[in-house]
């Protein structure tokens, strides 16, 4: 019957199937002009492409490819609801809890961050993610022994995860475990992934010893490594102006002005380094652009100091 419909112009399907093709055609299109659209960095047609695509199918690709477009715009609140379904619809899957728990961090829910954590090394006990990212929302939640045995816990899973190391070392530097943060830092360095906040780690910690001459050569090599490090022009300034050696301190936050004027910080430090100098009129000047570049940056959005507001995020294979 169907072949003599077919032969003489009939209808070969019928309306659902047609329906449902059309349907699963339209959604292809959204999805791939919405993957080609965020390549493009296109980002709010890409945005409008996936909402459209999985209101026509409940496609789990499609929501992590939403999901990886709003954390790339810096929407994390609005990345929630499409984690949180692909987490009912897929349970078994520790990944979309690792990401549930880094965009809860960048959104400072602790809480819910070591929730989600949990539930996904209870999906993947081998996971050094999930225990690492447990590990930080128990720092987030003023818990440093538990995020402490967290770290550790991950770091026996890879004994080189430098990230880990070096919460972990910073702990230690609070809690005045020198010998174990020292460790740390120095393992942090062996690694090569993290081998500049390793060193200042470590002249963290040969501060703490009453080594200024080590802790300054150490913030030294970074700036070897990167001049724009601004974390350890910082570390040097509050040295110099520790040890009284306020013309150094002023010396190098001319550097560091130099290399970046919008450096608030900086500016704070050659201000403090100038009142004790005597500088009172030098001091002011100083002390008043830095107000002005913090209430600028504020106002834009822009970030003065990088390395004091810098949050990792690593959502992991979506």
């Amino acid at each position: 019957m169907g072949f003599f419909k077919s032969l003489f112009g009939g209808k070969s399907e019928d309306p659902v199937e047609e329906k449902e093709k059309q349907i699963q055609k339209e959604f292809e299109i959204l999805k791939y002009d919405g993957i080609r659209a965020r390549r493009l960095h296109r980002m709010d047609y890409a945005r409008k492409c996936f909402e459209e695509a999985i209101k026509l199918q409940d496609d789990f690709e499609t929501y992590a490819q939403l999901v990886q477009l709003l954390v790339e715009t810096g929407d994390f609140q609005a990345a929630l609801e499409p984690l949180e379904h692909m987490a009912k619809a897929e349970p078994h899957i520790a990944e979309t809890f690792i990401s549930l728990a880094t965009v809860h961090f960048m959104l400072e829910n602790y809480q819910e961050m070591a929730d989600n954590a949990q539930l996904a090394i209870d999906r993947a006990p081998e996971n050094m993610q999930a225990y690492y990212l447990k590990g930080k929302a128990m720092q987030g939640l003023s818990k440093d022994d538990e995020a402490v045995q967290l770290f550790t816990k991950a770091i026996e899973l890879q004994g080189d995860f430098a990230e880990a190391l070096l919460l972990r070392g910073q702990i230690y530097l609070r809690q005045a475990k020198l010998a174990e943060a020292l460790a740390d830092a120095e393992a942090a360095i062996a690694s090569g992934k993290e081998v500049e906040s390793g060193l200042l780690l470590r002249g963290s910690v040969k501060e703490v010893e009453n080594k200024p001459e080590e802790a300054e050569a150490d913030y030294r090599q970074v700036l070897e490594l990167d001049p724009f490090n601004q974390q350890a022009y910082t570390y040097i300034g509050k040295l110099y102006l520790k040890n009284e050696r306020y013309a150094d301190a002023v010396s190098m936050m001319d550097d560091a002005i130099e290399m970046s004027p919008v450096f608030a910080q900086a500016y704070e430090l050659r201000a403090e380094a100038k009142k004790l100098m005597g500088d009172v009129e030098g001091a002011t000047k100083d002390a008043a652009a830095a107000v002005n570049l913090k209430a600028a940056s504020e106002v834009t959005g822009e970030v003065v100091d990088p390395a004091a507001s810098i949050k990792e995020i690593d959502i992991l294979h979506l």
